[in-house]
């Protein structure tokens, strides 16, 4: 959670002042990691501090939810001044499938027989998933929040606020939408995200103080 969320979120804000006073404004955000994989949220205990509550795929689950309903509270903070981008790059065989901290048979499987055979089909190759991440930059298909009824430009992506509003968007590798609405069906968005950014600030404040933070 701390290098899949936290540390993001933190970094994020603390450049937001420069952010939004950048001559190239609207900034653009782009986090890369797991858009779209929204499953289930703990609402009562956001950090997953409970042991009973944690594995890796609700970890995962829960930075995907995070991450939209944060920046969707910065996107209409900072309205007309910021795009914020979650995105999910797909299959990448970069060097992490080689780290010597992965098991053996797992590097051995991935080396000789997953990659060979299966690497061209299913993955981005990594030199075009990098130009992908940097064309989200300056693409006319995202833009900012706004509340004003202004005609949206061309081939404008649906944000996850809303298909005409901007601010922030749940992209897949290619850059099309990502964000499902079924997983935020039968919650309270308007107030889950309130809780999910008051959350992420205390805990990003008690951390900066030498603190623990425990809540």
């Amino acid at each position: 959670m701390s290098l899949m969320y936290y540390s993001r979120m933190r970094a994020i804000t603390n450049l937001t002042p420069l952010l939004t006073k950048s001559k190239t404004c609207p900034a653009t955000v782009v986090s890369v990691f797991a858009a779209g994989f929204e499953e289930r949220i703990i609402p009562d205990d956001l950090s997953l501090c409970q042991p009973a509550n944690y594995s890796y795929l609700q970890a995962r689950s829960h930075v995907a939810f995070m991450h939209t309903l944060f920046f969707e509270s910065l996107a209409k903070q900072h309205a007309g001044k910021m795009k914020l981008i979650h995105v999910f790059p797909g299959l990448v065989l970069g060097p992490a499938f080689a780290n010597p901290e992965l098991p053996a048979w797992f590097r051995l499987f991935w080396r000789w027989i997953f990659a060979p055979l299966f690497g061209r089909f299913a993955s981005v190759p990594m030199e075009e998933s990098g130009a992908r991440m940097i064309g989200l930059m300056d693409s006319t298909a995202y833009v900012p929040y706004s509340d004003t009824a202004a005609a949206p430009p061309d081939r404008m992506v649906a944000s996850t606020m809303g298909p005409n509003v901007g601010g922030s968007y749940a992209l897949n590798w290619d850059g099309e939408n990502r964000f499902k609405e079924k997983p935020y069906a039968g919650l309270d968005k308007e107030d889950l995200r309130d809780k999910v950014h008051k959350h992420t600030i205390e805990a990003m404040d008690v951390i900066a103080s030498g603190k623990k933070f425990t809540s």
